[in-house]
């Protein structure tokens, strides 16, 4: 603040400050403009809607476009991965960032477009109103089981937790693209993947399991309603957290090609088929239950297309095309 002042008064007021600063009485230091001007902007009063919660405002302020802002942001952790593989002038690190960009932007399209049943049904983008939906109407889980699926499949792929971390996997790549890092580099690439992690399990709480609600503390109010609310909510995003580290050792890895034709072959048709669901429900004004029965259908029937499929129509590797045998 001293420093943008002093080059401002330098080049526009060459003859100092416009606003006079009153001369202290004697025996005191004299009073720099820059501390007045601070202690004049500290001396406004903040102005705040009758409509907000003074304390809440002032920690978080709550937005209208509240997941459009979560996922703005999460997604600019691409450049980090490109920047960060491409600068270690290592081949390993280069392949990984590649590999990580591709998976993560193949799967911000069936992970975004699977909130989209939820926000649609709303009718907002606001997290508190979207939880205070399902305090009227139900957890989403129960409405939207294949927008579910779709999402936890996505944020998975998006959190590069196994079975997806194909840009990091030791028997492929070293590394990945962290490969050269060591030492704070790495664990702030370490600490990053881990709050992607707690970000993305807050995210599965608040849209499909009703955030901090839970039916018997609805009606409590008051100091003791808040902190169990709070409880709540830190302990659903626990069990997710719970969930993602066992999904570690249970579930193989996928090869990259399996990788990259679930999200383009499997998950952006069925988001797309959730969101055709929510738009024929909400425009015809049909019970939920209807959305989560047409859900279901959608997920047998894609499960059943799959399964039958022929062997000679599934994708197979190159050297299986080629009739290479091992």
């Amino acid at each position: 603040i001293a420093i943008s002042t002093a080059l401002l008064a330098f080049a526009v007021v060459p003859f100092g400050p416009t606003t006079p600063v009153p001369q202290p009485a004697s025996g005191w230091p004299q009073t720099v403009q820059q501390e007045a001007a601070l202690k004049q902007d500290a001396a406004y009063q903040q102005a705040v809607s009758e409509y907000n919660q003074r304390y809440q405002f002032a920690i978080a302020p709550g937005l209208d476009i509240g997941i459009v802002f979560v996922f703005a942001v999460g997604s600019l952790n691409v450049y980090a991965i490109v920047l960060g593989g491409w600068s270690s002038n290592n081949k390993y690190s280069f392949m990984g960032s590649l590999r990580a960009s591709a998976q993560v932007i193949s799967y911000e399209i069936p992970l975004g477009m699977s909130i989209l049943g939820v926000a649609l049904m709303v009718g907002s983008l606001n997290l508190e109103r979207i939880i205070a939906y399902q305090v009227q109407h139900g957890w989403f889980f129960l409405y939207q089981p294949l927008a579910l699926i779709l999402f936890v499949t996505a944020v998975f792929a998006e959190c590069n937790r196994l079975p997806f971390d194909l840009s990091e996997c030791e028997q492929e790549l070293v590394g990945g693209y962290h490969t050269e890092y060591s030492g704070m580099k790495f664990a702030m690439f370490f600490l990053g993947e881990y709050t992607h992690m707690i970000t993305t399990s807050f995210l599965v709480s608040a849209l499909f399991f009703g955030g901090w609600h839970l039916p018997p503390i609805t009606n409590v109010e008051g100091f003791a309603g808040l902190v169990l609310k709070l409880i709540v909510f830190v302990g659903k995003m626990s069990l997710f957290i719970f969930f993602f580290m066992l999904i570690r050792w249970t579930l193989p890895r996928f090869r990259f090609d399996q990788l990259m034709g679930l999200a383009w072959r499997v998950l952006i048709p069925l988001s797309l088929l959730n969101l055709l669901a929510a738009l024929l429900v909400k425009q015809v004004g049909a019970s939920l239950w209807i959305l989560s029965l047409l859900s279901l259908v959608i997920f047998i029937g894609a499960g059943y297309l799959t399964a039958s499929t022929p062997a000679s129509r599934r994708p197979k590797l190159v050297a299986e095309a080629h009739g290479a045998h091992h």
